[in-house]
């Protein structure tokens, strides 16, 4: 299935499950109840995270454009990091991670996926983790490739378009 729809198909089952509580994915349940302590978690230890990314620009700007906090903006992009580190090529990944600053310690920020979600759907519960909407995904795209833009990263930028067009 292409990643295009499939990104849509979450952030639709996304909203599905904020409006719909009799829904039920039987052991979702039980992940549902790992965000909200992971997001507590995240939450508490916030003040720490801030003196780390505030330098870094690309999270300075996802925070602001956004309305999101230093800490779901490095953990959003280390969740991205992760998932493009899963579906693509080492040499496509290098240069994603090339043109992203502190690559390596902003994918350590990214929660834990829950090992029954992969691919698209793992990238989404990490989002969930983050106490972010699973269509903030869609959010985050444009503006990292703003910043590409910005940066002449048209190597990386070439390689996140592809990411989320398969």
């Amino acid at each position: 299935m292409n990643n295009k729809i499939f990104l849509s198909i979450i952030c639709a089952f996304g909203l599905t499950l904020s409006n719909a509580s009799a829904f039920s994915l039987g052991d979702a349940a039980g992940a549902l109840s790992a965000v909200s302590n992971a997001t507590s978690s995240s939450q508490k230890t916030e003040k720490k995270d801030t003196k780390s990314t505030t330098s870094n620009a690309l999270v300075g700007m996802l925070s602001s454009q956004l309305g999101i906090t230093d800490s779901q903006a490095a953990g959003g992009v280390g969740s991205i990091l992760s998932y493009a580190g899963s579906e693509l090529s080492s040499g496509d990944y290098s240069k994603l991670a090339g043109a992203i600053p502190e690559s390596d310690s902003l994918r350590k920020k990214a929660p834990k996926s829950n090992s029954m979600f992969s691919g698209v759907m793992g990238l989404a519960s990490q989002f969930s983790s983050l106490g972010l909407d699973s269509s903030m995904i869609s959010k985050f795209i444009p503006v990292i490739m703003n910043y590409f833009k910005g940066n002449n990263s048209t190597g990386a930028m070439s390689v996140l378009s592809g990411l989320f067009s398969k």
